[in-house]
């Protein structure tokens, strides 16, 4: 039995951060629990953190967000507020260390970029229509290549199931940047997947895997959910165990997903554990109740008869 959970919205499992780390350096996806440090961001307020471009928080009112524990490894950080330009550097995490990185953020003046923000924030809060509009602001502003403004246009019409118009902004983009976007290539995968071409999305992941140095939790979970349609269950879970290690606990859902795959494949242990995890992560969600419904009836079919 593979339980069907509604309000479960898959597309938060590839569209949620919607950026996709794309190059190295990166860290180990090996765990290493002895060796794990702790980053401290310090930023203004409300000012959103992401590590090798996965979103691990926002700031709290004293500027102030502690991650911990963080594998070792190189990371790209960035920091993102509204109405501030973006803050970018590079930190060598090593073992058991614990690392301060202080955000400049001065006031952003390019309107354009402005406007992309606003869009950002609108798609984030799933206002696309707005979103749309907001885009395309940005891109009259421009006037000229913008790659990203387009990237995230995209987005938002492919959760409007604008499809066609999805996929022209995403070509674009590519073209913009020389078919060199690992981002432009997630969304494309993620367009022809909704459309149910499921072949042609996995080698458009399997590109963007590539070109990202094998470290993209986003690509890693859309082409586990293309291979998953396509019926390679097991090469599905793989690549969803390696974007649920690369995105650090940070999107519950994925486990959700990946105890569907484990009950589906009829690992039916392994799809409790998942599931749990999933309640740890999440136990107010919509769906836990119906979740906790699930691991209750499969415990039941574990047990032994009598």
């Amino acid at each position: 039995m593979r339980p069907v959970i509604m309000g479960v919205a898959l597309s938060l499992a590839v569209c949620r951060s919607g950026i996709a780390y794309q190059g190295e350096p990166k860290p180990s996806d090996r765990r290493s629990p002895s060796a794990k440090a702790t980053v401290t961001i310090q930023a203004l307020p409300g000012t959103t953190v992401y590590l090798n471009d996965v979103r691990r928080g926002t700031t709290d009112a004293q500027g102030r967000l502690v991650l911990s524990p963080v594998e070792p490894g190189r990371y790209r950080v960035r920091a993102r507020k509204l109405g501030r330009r973006d803050f970018h550097t590079s930190v060598l995490v090593r073992s058991g260390s614990s690392l301060r990185v202080r955000a400049v953020q001065p006031i952003l003046t390019d309107k354009a970029e402005l406007a992309r923000q606003r869009a950002d924030d609108l798609r984030e809060r799933k206002a696309h229509e707005a979103a749309v509009a907001e885009y395309t602001k940005a891109l009259a502003a421009r006037r000229g290549p913008f790659p990203q403004a387009r990237i995230g246009l995209a987005r938002s019409l492919l959760a409007l199931e604008r499809y066609e118009e999805a996929a022209a902004q995403v070509r674009r983009a590519l073209r913009e940047t020389k078919g060199q976007s690992v981002e432009a290539r997630i969304v494309l995968g993620n367009i022809l997947r909704a459309e149910g071409l499921y072949e042609d999305a996995v080698a458009e992941y399997r590109r963007a895997l590539r070109q990202a140095g094998n470290f993209s939790p986003e690509a890693h979970t859309g082409l586990a959910l293309a291979l998953d349609e396509m019926g390679e269950h097991a090469e599905a879970i793989h690549h969803l165990r390696i974007a649920i290690r690369q995105n650090a606990d940070t999107e519950p859902v994925l486990y959700y997903l990946l105890g569907n795959m484990l009950q589906t494949d009829g690992k039916t242990a392994e799809a409790i554990a998942a599931y749990e995890k999933f309640l740890e992560l999440a136990p107010r969600s919509e769906t836990a109740p119906a979740i906790r419904s699930v691991v209750e009836q499969l415990r039941k079919e574990l047990k032994p008869d009598g």
